[in-house]
């Protein structure tokens, strides 16, 4: 390889890199967003004497899944962690919902 094809590769590199950075802060910001509304809709839910559990369970849910891929794909423990504890809330806000119906 010549000078021009490496650089040309390592510049195809970095913009595949900077995509994933770019992806990786949104779906953080979109997990924000979805939590600030989960509680803003759980909380007018509940003062009207409506469930809120279908709410809870679709966000950890989500965050779950996203936790889980993280972690086998990092093997970072901290996913891991959070995987975990939003898949017992999860199962919890389902058993929940279950004995409410």
């Amino acid at each position: 390889m010549n000078k021009e094809e490496i650089f040309k590769k390592a510049q195809r590199e970095n913009i595949d890199e900077r995509e994933e950075i770019v992806k990786d802060h949104s779906l953080r910001y979109a997990y924000g967003v979805m939590a600030m509304l989960t509680a803003f809709f759980t909380f007018l839910r509940s003062q009207s004497g409506q469930p809120t559990t279908d709410l809870i369970i679709v966000t950890c849910g989500s965050v779950c899944a996203s936790m889980a891929y993280r972690y086998y794909k990092t093997r970072k423990g901290d996913d891991l962690f959070f995987a975990i504890l939003m898949f017992v809330l999860c199962v919890l806000a389902i058993i929940r919902f279950i004995m409410e119906h």
